[in-house]
């Protein structure tokens, strides 16, 4: 059974030479929080990162990172370079609503913005669609050969 990322939540961390990035972390919720991916792994990934600027009219500002320009997926971080890092709990209401209509805008999902214990498995059972149920009867009620 392969492990797979079911949780994620957003985080803004200071990246030595980067400055403020906003983007979120995502984490298999079975076997680590996300505490222990942003303390005790080497690297993580960001995923959709955006730099955090201040502006003295307009007050906090959310932009898509250059590097969303260079790739469509991650960035890969190494635990080395992080300075200080804040969990989605804590961020201000008006960062979050900032990062969550940027994602909308460019990646055109509809996307609210999951919790933190968010999981992502599909439900069981079929959903809405037509039957799954196979008939395994043979065309014509023939044995199968021996």
């Amino acid at each position: 059974m392969k492990l797979r990322q079911n949780a994620r939540e957003l985080v803004l961390l200071e990246l030595a030479g980067t400055g403020l990035l906003l983007g979120e972390i995502r984490y298999n919720k079975q076997t680590e929080t996300v505490l222990f991916a942003m303390e005790k792994s080497a690297f993580f990934d960001l995923y959709f990162p955006c730099s955090v600027s201040f502006d003295q009219n307009r007050g906090i500002l959310v932009h898509p990172h250059v590097i969303n320009a260079m790739t469509t997926s991650s960035i890969r971080v190494q635990r080395s370079r992080v300075t200080y890092f804040v969990l989605e709990r804590d961020l201000a209401p008006a960062i979050r609503s900032q990062y969550v209509a940027l994602l909308n805008q460019l990646i055109g999902k509809g996307r609210q913005g999951p919790p933190p214990d968010h999981d992502d498995n599909p439900p069981d059972g079929p959903s809405g669609g037509s039957t799954r149920v196979v008939n395994l009867k043979r065309p014509g009620g023939k044995k199968p050969g021996l």
